[in-house]
């Protein structure tokens, strides 16, 4: 939801950015025209920025590191795991079991 906001608000502020710079031939402009660019580059940069959650635990070459959080919105266990050869790490949700 908020994802579509930003971007509706960031379509919005970037087309009324541009229409007052043409029709005013100033750079009165340019103020909505990079909000509106901040708006629709920053759920492209959350997207990048914050992992993914997996259902699954990932392969036998990663070990959990005893990192535990409660996952925001849902209230579900997260466990974390990490790949000693690479440093990656990835978040996994604890079914109960």
């Amino acid at each position: 939801m908020l994802r579509t906001v930003l971007l509706c608000l960031g379509t919005v502020s970037l087309i009324g950015g541009v229409i007052v710079s043409v029709c005013t031939h100033s750079p009165a402009g340019a103020g909505p025209i990079g909000i509106g660019l901040i708006l629709l580059l920053s759920p492209l940069i959350e997207r990048y920025r914050y992992k993914r959650v997996l259902d699954d635990p990932p392969g036998t070459d990663w070990q959990p590191t005893g990192e535990r959080f409660i996952e925001p919105g849902t209230d579900v266990s997260v466990a974390v795991y990490s790949q000693p050869a690479t440093g990656k790490r990835v978040y996994v949700r604890m079914h109960a079991r």
